[in-house]
């Protein structure tokens, strides 16, 4: 691996050197490069078809060649074909691992890290896989149990490395699962070490939320600043003005939750017809003006749609054309329910407070994280 590490670097260096940037930055640049490391590669393996290190570190640099995942997989796949019986179990989990990422959160993808699981794989990247499967997999059907078994995926990789994005996820799955105490003191060491984190703050308001320390909440919450993190840069950084309007919304601090929607954030950003809590918010701290003039307004969008759809002649069929029409029905009135009920004094619609880990690669052997 050494020697296809340098050659990368010395590809690199090049890169650099002619077009002072970042290598791979602009991809027609950097694709030539590319192209000799995929023929550096395959020279390798036509010299020595078992040569794991270099069909791992291909699958990877076609990948960036903007090759399908499928062919990425293939790759990989023809080699267990040709090889499986000269392979070791660590060998078979790095392979395993490698595919389930180009299968892309595919119940495949689950197959393959599953089977490098079983080997008792000694790759990180294994465990951040099933954590990142399982936690999507409760995101999309608010499953418990997938919420269980990514803490669990989290906690091993956890204690592999302590690195910041493995204890971060593995908190937000504590905190997910309500474990808010836990979680809390995990964000609040981790904020010891990474100091004045965005995310962090945000984390630890929400746990203070949900275990009744309102004023704690507020503190933490006057600190957190919306948009990147300029002192950080994982996707978890990046924070959006909805992750902290919302959690003063809960915590029934409405004055601060409608301050953050000015005037024209209402009308340029936002779609807000489906906002019930907003409208809820507005009406419950007395703003009726303003109430009245966005019903008003929605209403006639919503009037104005259905009228247009109608007249629309841009349709396949009038199957279409009515289809479109009782979509847009729908909507209006979906939205005059809500006001109604709101005039009516709904109980205060809920707003939830999600946390989620920091997905990252998981390949085992990608040249952009790993070299």
């Amino acid at each position: 691996m050494e020697e296809i590490k340098s050659y990368w670097y010395k590809l690199q260096k090049e890169y650099e050197s002619k077009y002072n940037e970042k290598f791979i930055k602009d991809f027609e640049k950097s694709k030539e490069y590319l192209e000799k490391m995929e023929g550096y590669l395959q020279k390798r393996l036509d010299n020595n078809p078992f040569d794991i290190d270099s069909v791992c570190t291909l699958a990877s640099v076609i990948l960036i060649l903007r090759y399908a995942d499928s062919d990425c997989g293939k790759l990989l796949k023809d080699f267990l074909d040709n090889f499986s019986n000269r392979l070791d179990d660590k060998q078979k989990a790095r392979i395993y691992t490698n595919i389930a990422f180009y299968e892309d959160n595919t119940p495949l993808c689950l197959k393959y890290l599953d089977m490098a699981y079983k080997l008792k794989s000694p790759f990180i990247e294994t465990y951040r896989g099933l954590g990142e499967y399982h936690f999507s997999q409760y995101q999309d059907n608010n499953s418990s149990d997938s919420l269980y078994l990514s803490k669990k995926y989290y906690k091993i990789a956890k204690d592999m490395t302590e690195s910041y994005e493995d204890t971060f996820s593995y908190a937000v799955c504590l905190y997910e699962l309500k474990e808010y105490k836990q979680a809390k003191d995990i964000f609040t060491d981790l904020l010891g070490q990474y100091k004045n984190r965005m995310r962090l703050l945000l984390s630890i308001a929400y746990c203070e939320i949900f275990l009744g320390n309102k004023e704690s909440a507020k503190r933490y919450l006057e600190q957190v600043k919306p948009d990147e993190d300029s002192n950080y840069s994982l996707n978890t950084d990046n924070i959006s003005e909805c992750d902290i309007f919302d959690a003063y919304y809960v915590m029934d601090e409405y004055d601060i939750f409608l301050k953050y929607l000015n005037d024209e954030d209402v009308y340029t950003y936002y779609s807000i017809a489906d906002w019930d809590y907003y409208f809820y918010a507005l009406w419950i701290n007395g703003e009726k003006d303003f109430f009245n003039k966005l019903v008003e307004e929605n209403c006639k969008y919503f009037k104005d749609a259905v009228k247009e759809a109608k007249e629309d002649d841009d349709y396949e069929s009038e199957q279409d054309r009515e289809e479109t029409v009782k979509a847009w029905e729908r909507d209006a009135y979906y939205f005059e329910e809500i006001i109604s009920r709101i005039k009516s004094g709904i109980k205060k619609p809920k707003i939830r407070l999600s946390l989620y880990p920091e997905y990252s690669c998981y390949l085992t052997d990608c040249v952009v994280h790993k070299f």
